[in-house]
């Protein structure tokens, strides 16, 4: 099984379900990460996880649409 690793982080629920979707959108899994979390802004905020495997591809969409 693929291991999961942190893409990148949000300090809102919204700016990281945008980020899924648009990654989902061009075939790459992704899931967030902290998303039940009421503390979200004051510790460390929602994550954007993907599977290792995706990682690049992950980090070069989210380049290209300014999103990282």
């Amino acid at each position: 099984m693929d291991a999961t690793v942190t893409l990148a982080t949000y300090s809102t629920l919204s700016e990281a379900y945008i980020v899924k979707g648009m990654l989902e959108a061009n075939g790459i899994p992704a899931l967030v990460r902290n998303e039940n979390n009421l503390y979200v802004p004051v510790f460390d905020g929602v994550s954007v996880m993907v599977f290792e495997k995706d990682l690049e591809r992950a980090k070069t969409l989210l380049e290209e649409h300014g999103d990282m």
